[in-house]
């Protein structure tokens, strides 16, 4: 029995997809992420009965997109503006309080 040990960055596993209602989700969503973990799985979500979205892992997304090492870094390069606009609108937040209580 030959086991294969998934690589990252390989497109080396099917996609498998699975619908998942909206109310369904809402109930029990860590049964989605724990799904989500394993490479290839694609969740369409549905409402009324019908696909409306879809969510995949990161790994997933970037192995489809036929160019795995520039998708992860556009990610990554898009995840650290997020935080750092985060970072600016918290420390504007206090700025703004500290200013408020000078000022009463």
């Amino acid at each position: 029995m030959e086991i294969s040990v998934y690589q990252p960055g390989q497109l080396d596993f099917q996609i498998v997809t699975k619908d998942v209602s909206v109310t369904e989700f809402r109930r029990k969503p860590s049964g989605v992420w724990a799904y989500l973990k394993t490479p290839g799985h694609v969740v369409f979500f549905t409402r009324r009965g019908k696909r409306d979205c879809a969510i995949m892992s990161i790994e997933t997304h970037a192995c489809l997109s036929g160019d795995y090492e520039n998708t992860m870094r556009e990610i990554e390069e898009a995840a650290d503006a997020w935080r750092e606009e985060q970072k600016a609108m918290r420390r504007a937040r206090r700025e703004a309080r500290k200013n408020d209580s000078r000022k009463n």
